[in-house]
């Protein structure tokens, strides 16, 4: 902008003077008002270009110069090499906070502040989760109460480049629901716990995905913001694992119909020390030497966040555990479904299965059981939802030999609080019941307050 400032007024004083040689005296008069007004231009050019000069120097600090002769037009200053200085040391400072990857991929974090406080009227399996009701302390004395924030979720999320035509992401995430530490107040030292960690190839019809995720069997899980770490009614007719797997999706149609299917590793669910160990014992599921397999197939209309959607899915798992030199059978069988209309909704799951311990079934137990949940989603408006359900689990199996437990049953409700679309709060009540063998009814009454912020 500046070397053309300078050729204007070159330009100017060149005319100025070939005006004035070339026209006679006779026609100089009417030229008279044109060299004032050239004059005028040159004058407004100088001043503009002293007001450049005055901004360079208040915004870049430049040391004194000794003024050049009037007659002479500015040099050039430094000011496009010192604002490229400030430049690279904004963009040194900006590097040090931003979150990058050596693949230079898109990456973000996010992740959930959970606090709740909660309370138990019995003797809870897990106070600030719980699913099973236990036998009451030997001194008699019933209820708890106390506050944590283990179940507090933080993970990143990866965008990676096309691969044939298919997106690549990639999802890992961690909660501190991982148990405590062997100290005098381990209960605020919650241990980290890998929730998910796969990288996944999406196309138009068909997506792959590789690592550990919610498992293929019974995916949906009622609506709860306490039961955060675990989904509720786990142990109550919800099935549930998180399991290493390699799955294959293929949407069908108008993509109303997607099938899932593949393999995921062999957990036994029969890991009973309590202890720390280093590495993963070989249990049954190790010991049967081959993955189990799952499939799902399921129809859904309308988005998540519409207020009129369904869907419905039925879902199987087979696999193998090896048990004093012997194979077992483990295998199960699953329905859900989703319909909400406006402010109205209802989901829920059933299912079959045997020694589908892993996965909560038979109340933890080797056994054959049938169970499910069902609840009740009502949407009065913004901000505040409602949620009313209950699930039961029961051992089917009169063959084997007496068991621990044979039936719990749960029931709950909830309200959502959405204050802002990064804080939400809830309450939620949560009754129990598990039957033993023998034995009567053992209930806990449970209160739960939450406050999470999403980020």
């Amino acid at each position: 902008m500046f070397p053309r400032l300078r050729t204007w007024s070159l330009a100017a004083a060149a005319f100025v003077c070939a005006t004035s040689a070339a026209v006679p005296a006779a026609a100089q008069e009417p030229q008279a008002d044109i060299r004032q007004e050239l004059a005028a231009l040159k004058a407004e050019i100088q001043q503009l270009r002293g007001e450049v000069t005055a901004l360079r120097a208040s915004a870049v600090p430049q040391p004194p110069a000794a003024p050049a002769p009037a007659e002479q037009p500015a040099a050039p200053a430094a000011a496009p090499q010192a604002s490229l200085d400030v430049l690279h040391a904004q963009v040194a400072e900006l590097a040090q906070t931003k979150v990058e990857s050596t693949s230079k991929m898109p990456v973000k974090i996010f992740g959930t502040v959970h606090a709740n406080v909660f309370a138990n009227s019995a003797t809870a399996n897990w106070l600030d989760n719980p699913n099973l009701v236990a036998a009451p302390p030997a001194d008699g004395h019933l209820g708890t109460f106390s506050a944590t924030l283990r179940q507090t979720r933080i993970g990143l999320t990866m965008d990676g480049p096309t691969v044939g035509g298919a997106r690549a992401s990639a999802v890992v995430a961690m909660d501190f629901f991982g148990g405590i530490p062997g100290f005098q107040t381990g209960q605020v030292m919650g241990l980290p716990r890998l929730l998910v960690a796969y990288a996944r190839l999406d196309g138009d019809h068909t997506a792959v995905e590789i690592g550990q995720d919610h498992m293929i069997l019974a995916p949906r899980d009622p609506t709860s913001l306490a039961a955060f770490a675990f989904p509720a009614l786990f142990r109550s007719g919800n099935l549930y694992l998180r399991t290493p797997q390699a799955r294959v999706e293929q949407a069908l149609g108008t993509q109303r119909v997607r099938v899932s299917a593949g393999i995921v590793a062999p957990i036994g669910g029969d890991l009973a020390i309590e202890d720390y160990r280093f590495v993963p014992p070989a249990l049954s599921g190790e010991r049967s030497q081959r993955p189990g397999v799952q499939a799902h197939l399921g129809f859904s209309s309308g988005e998540a966040d519409a207020k009129r959607l369904a869907g419905a899915g039925v879902s199987g798992h087979y696999g193998w555990e090896r048990r004093g030199g012997d194979l077992a059978e483990s295998w199960a069988a699953a329905l859900d479904f989703l319909i909400r209309v406006d402010r109205i909704g209802i989901a829920g799951e059933a299912f079959v299965g045997d020694n589908i311990d892993a996965f909560g079934g038979a109340l933890g137990l080797d056994a054959r059981a049938a169970g499910g949940w069902a609840e009740l989603q009502l949407f009065p408006g913004s901000p505040v939802s409602f949620n009313l359900g209950g699930g039961v689990d029961q051992v089917t199996d009169d063959e084997r030999a007496m068991l621990v437990r044979r039936l719990n049953r749960t029931a709950y409700g909830n309200m959502i609080f959405a204050l802002t679309p990064e804080i939400d709060a809830s309450f939620e009540y949560r009754w129990l019941g598990t039957s033993p063998g023998t034995g009567d009814e053992r209930r806990n009454h449970h209160f739960d307050w939450v406050l999470a912020y999403k980020f």
